[in-house]
């Protein structure tokens, strides 16, 4: 199969491209059905392709270590939410499983001799020598090699033409002229409020909360030296470095304590369940908490609301057996309660409507600060020269380019705006030769980054499409 799509790559190509114009603003492909898996911890399944919550942990775990370095070590799992990386990560397993299941379907496979071929290709593992991984790793390792076996097979290097068009965004630059305006004051009546309230109450509603019961089994188990380091030699390659170099034994003892521990405490967590049903032991109970609690970890209390019960899972605090007792449904709330949420609503709304009338008005004739020739890698320039955080700069530098008029302006922040920049585009420069030269490697990089982007995007889209009926999620995401 592999030869055939090679020899045939550019006829899918062109099948590929047709796709694109289809699915233009189409967004994520829906989920071919909903129900409850067979398996505890079968999350989602592709026709014969299970996705397990340690798959999409796995590259959520990546996707946390990426952003957290981007970010300087100052991630944390409540900022992870709210960009939405639990979400990017089950998307992404969800990808994945759907271009395994193609690679079943078209017997495209990875052998244990792929495997060690990639595995020598690493220095660590020459060094080390014949190096056993563990099943898990090893299965994770072959889907891996898969997926990018489809990918590399597929793919093509960029025509000049592409090259030449991202040189022409990448040092593209606009001699632009600028003014701020900052939006009015605004003031609002309890009338008005009662009146927004009344159109739009069902905003305003109460959270889901849901009754528990949950218990954890402790990690109490007293490890010797001995053990700990009997287990460490056993299990070594599961302790790698962020390089994939395996970390020596005092680097990996706190992490090697903790899965020792687990797994000697694992078959106490079993008899701990059954103990649980039958009512032999009782579950703590929390009342009213929310989906994002400090009871029980997002994921899994996901699975939670979706099974109704789950059997001894590894957090952190042990192993976590609990139950799902009742779920409280939103409710809409009274004015009272909602009048903050209600104001600060109607506030925004007059505002953004007060600074758009404002930012037209002005627009007809301005005059304003003359930034001179600014290009896409300007952005703390802007900054500087208006005052602005690098977010809103950013922002700004965007709206600016992707402009089609060479009058307009932009609303910062985007959400709940408080100025608007306008702005005013006299020239342009295209294409320097200068330029182009000192950022040839660059503009090479980023020529075959997007058509990657694109193809990978554009292929994903196809198979989506054919694998949607396939597809059966068991937990909400």
């Amino acid at each position: 199969m592999i030869t055939w799509m090679q020899t045939h790559k550019k006829w899918l190509i062109i099948t590929i491209w047709i796709a694109t114009i289809a699915f233009v603003g189409a967004g994520f492909v829906g989920w071919g059905a909903y129900s409850y898996g067979k398996k505890e911890d079968t999350v989602a399944k592709v026709k014969d392709t299970e996705i397990r919550i340690k798959d999409v942990q796995r590259i959520y775990n990546q996707l946390f270590t990426q952003l957290n370095q981007a970010l300087g070590g100052r991630l944390d799992e409540a900022t992870a939410k709210k960009f939405g990386l639990d979400k990017l990560a089950f998307q992404k397993a969800l990808q994945n499983a759907v271009l395994m299941q193609f690679a079943k379907d078209n017997g495209i496979y990875v052998t244990e001799k792929d495997v060690k071929n990639f595995l020598a290709s690493i220095p660590e593992y020459r060094e080390k020598g014949n190096i056993k991984l563990e099943k898990d790793k090893f299965e994770a390792l072959k889907k891996e090699i898969l997926i990018n076996k489809i990918l590399e097979a597929l793919n093509l290097p960029p025509h000049k033409i592409t090259e030449d068009t991202v040189a022409s965004l990448f040092l593209m630059k606009d001699k632009v002229e600028v003014k701020i305006i900052k939006a009015p004051k605004i003031e609002v009546t309890e009338n008005e409020l009662k009146e927004f309230w009344e159109k739009n109450k069902e905003k305003y509603k109460s959270n889901t909360t849901f009754e528990i019961g949950y218990y954890y089994v402790p990690l109490n188990f007293q490890a010797t030296e001995s053990e700990l380091r009997d287990y460490y030699d056993e299990h070594k390659q599961n302790y790698t470095d962020k390089d994939g170099k395996i970390l020596s034994f005092e680097k990996a003892k706190e992490k090697v304590k903790i899965d020792l521990s687990a797994s000697k405490t694992k078959r106490d967590a079993i008899i701990t369940m059954k103990k649980l049903k039958k009512n032999e032991l009782n579950f703590k109970i929390a009342n009213n908490i929310l989906l994002e609690n400090k009871i029980i970890p997002p994921l899994y209390m996901q699975k939670l609301i979706q099974t109704k019960f789950l059997k001894p899972v590894l957090t952190k605090k042990g192993w976590l057996i609990a139950k799902l007792i009742k779920i409280n449904k939103p409710e809409i709330l009274s004015f009272d309660k909602a009048k903050l949420f209600v104001k600060s609503d109607l506030i925004n709304e007059k505002r953004k409507k007060e600074l758009i009338k404002l930012s037209e008005k002005k627009l007809k004739s301005f005059k304003g600060i003359n930034l001179g020739f600014i290009g896409k890698n300007d952005i703390q320039k802007v900054a500087n020269k208006l005052d602005l955080s690098i977010d809103n700069a950013t922002i700004f530098e965007k709206e600016l380019f992707n402009s089609q008029i060479p009058n307009g302006y932009v609303l910062l922040p985007i959400n709940n705006p408080k100025e608007s920049i306008l702005f005013k585009i006299s020239e342009q420069k295209l294409l320097d030769k200068k330029e182009y030269n000192k950022n040839k490697q660059i503009i090479k990089l980023s020529a075959y980054k997007v058509k990657e982007d694109t193809f990978q995007n554009n292929l994903m889209k196809i198979l989506m499409k054919i694998y949607q009926s396939d597809i059966k999620v068991y937990m909400k995401i």
